[in-house]
């Protein structure tokens, strides 16, 4: 859309365009197009600030720009790609003074600066606080207290997002509604939440660990929970504890599990599911499951037909609830999934060693919509002829914003191919490679890997990891112009401190560096500090004895 078309739509409208476009297109792009949008920008008082991208030198201009009783969503991060931005923001801006903010996201944040935030943030209309705890330098007791504390004071906060390594529920009293607790542990079951926050209308647990419910308690107990969608994510909780969950939770509409290899045999039992579905859980509407488990070399492979028959019942097909198995020759590993797959991340397996059957006549294009980060070793070019003639014109993987490769000797133009196939490039975000070439090999594939490169033309962050360190370097000079022209984040494994010192020389144009070792190298490190001071380079750093990162200005 030119500018002159954007410039002759009403104010209303463009205030649209504004709720939906990012942090950096708003203030240095849709900004400067002409003084009348620089009026509508003034006036404009939704702003949802996104800062987890964006340059150390654009995070401290755009301060001309905020007013913050006009900001209504912060997002502000430590990752990797922002180290440093959680207290640099604290420098910048009085957090008190953002009277109107609804919604507080803190990424990697430790525990002293989250303090900061909490102690400040306004009380009156924060309705949705994610916090991600990283660097905790406080005890679990002294943390927990503070939190609590905090979060008593938000007696409107509606949704909850906490990643702690543990948590007391019982201090918090807020009216909450939706929770997502994540690499956390519960000192108490699951029954003391859903009695405490009787509000709840959506849980999600991701890698949560607590105590088993009494069995006793799930006859005894009357819980009269209002939860509508629950998601079960991790390895912790057995089949007796889902259960027992469910049971106190009769109107869920939503339920999905992404389970673990150690699921008894009746959670792949349709026919078990279905007679529990009907008695427990009647206003259910959607069931999303992943499981999978590796077959022992003693035992026989199941006919995996013998799976699949009970879900080709009726409860499952008026319910157009579609399920698909999977067995891997190669690998001995079985797999359960709804369809389309519910898992945003997985590691891909050819068609040659897959044995596959499902509810549904043919798979359908949308099976692998969900996910987002796709893992891919090396595939034999036999697998690639019978994928080929598998894939349709529609790439499988049309949602990948991460991809991770393997690139060895054996790598050839006929994989590009297949790739470029399989996944829809231009939507890819991140790029992960690790190569394990010998010299002959490297200079044959450096033009194919290009090539992909090439294809993936909104690529911002990129991985590298080399079996021979010296290759790590050629390749990276050898893609210095696509690396100028549009990556942002680097992330590199290296064996030393010179290799750190070579590539921060070299490459200048990220607005982020990451740098991981197997080696420590603490005692050297403020060696690199101070040359990059005397050269004027804006940046903030952290590090730990086997990571650096860096975020420039």
């Amino acid at each position: 859309m030119s500018a002159l078309s954007l410039h002759i739509l009403p104010t209303e409208l463009l205030h649209r365009i504004i709720d939906y476009s990012d942090t950096e297109t708003v203030f240095f792009s849709f900004r400067n197009v002409c003084k009348r949008f620089q009026t509508i920008l003034n006036d404009y008082n939704q702003y949802q600030l996104d800062f987890r991208l964006m340059t150390k030198s654009k995070f401290c201009l755009i301060r001309r720009f905020i007013q913050p009783d006009k900001v209504i969503s912060l997002v502000i991060s430590n990752g990797h790609k922002t180290t440093g931005q959680i207290k640099l923001f604290l420098s910048l801006y009085d957090i008190s003074l953002f009277t109107r903010l609804r919604s507080l996201t803190l990424i990697q944040v430790s525990d002293l600066d989250a303090v900061e935030y909490l102690k400040h943030v306004s009380t009156c209309s924060l309705i949705s606080l994610s916090v991600d705890y990283g660097d905790m330098q406080r005890s679990i007791a002294e943390t927990n207290e503070f939190l609590s504390s905090s979060l008593k004071k938000l007696n409107i906060l509606r949704k909850l997002d906490l990643s702690i390594n543990h948590l007391m529920v019982d201090s918090i009293q807020c009216p909450i509604q939706h929770i997502t607790l994540t690499r956390c542990t519960l000192k108490k079951p699951i029954s003391d939440i859903l009695l405490h926050f009787f509000h709840l209308k959506t849980l999600i647990l991701n890698g949560v660990s607590m105590p088993n419910i009494d069995e006793n308690l799930v006859t005894t107990t009357q819980i009269e929970s209002k939860l509508k969608s629950l998601t079960i994510i991790g390895h912790s909780l057995s089949m007796n504890m889902i259960i027992s969950i469910l049971s106190f939770t009769p109107l869920l509409s939503h339920l999905k599990l992404i389970a673990w290899p150690t699921m008894p045999e009746r959670s792949w039992n349709g026919h078990w599911w279905a007679e529990f579905i009907e008695k427990n859980l009647d206003q259910l509407k959607l069931f999303e499951f992943f499981f999978d488990k590796l077959i022992d070399c003693n035992e026989n492979a199941r006919d995996i037909e013998s799976i699949m028959i009970p879900f080709r019942i009726s409860f499952w097909l008026e319910k157009q609830w579609y399920v698909a198995c999977n067995y891997y020759e190669n690998i001995r590993k079985l797999e359960l999934y709804s369809i389309p797959i519910c898992k945003s991340n997985i590691s891909y397996n050819c068609s040659t060693n897959k044995i596959s059957s499902s509810n549904l006549i043919n798979d359908p294009p949308y099976i692998m919509d969900n996910v987002r980060s796709l893992s891919l070793g090396l595939i034999p070019s036999t697998a690639i002829t019978c994928d080929n003639n598998l894939l349709t014109n529609r790439p499988l993987f049309s949602s990948v914003t991460k991809l991770t490769l393997v690139i060895t000797n054996e790598f050839s133009n006929g994989f590009i191919d297949y790739l470029l196939r399989l996944i829809n490039f231009p939507h890819l975000y991140t790029l992960s490679l690790t190569l394990d070439l010998n010299q002959q090999s490297f200079q044959n594939i450096i033009t194919s890997i290009n090539k992909l490169l090439n294809e993936a033309c909104n690529i911002q962050s990129i991985k590298l990891r080399s079996a021979k360190p010296a290759y790590l370097i050629e390749y990276l000079q050898t893609i210095r112009p696509i690396l100028s022209n549009q990556v942002k984040h680097l992330t590199v494994y290296i064996e030393n401190l010179a290799t750190m010192q070579l590539i921060l020389n070299q490459f200048e144009n990220f607005s982020s560096m990451t740098f991981h070792s197997n080696t420590s190298w603490l005692s050297e490190f403020d060696n690199i500090i101070e040359e990059l001071t005397s050269k004027g380079r804006d940046f903030i750093y952290y590090k730990n004895s086997m990571c650096a990162s860096f975020w420039f200005g």
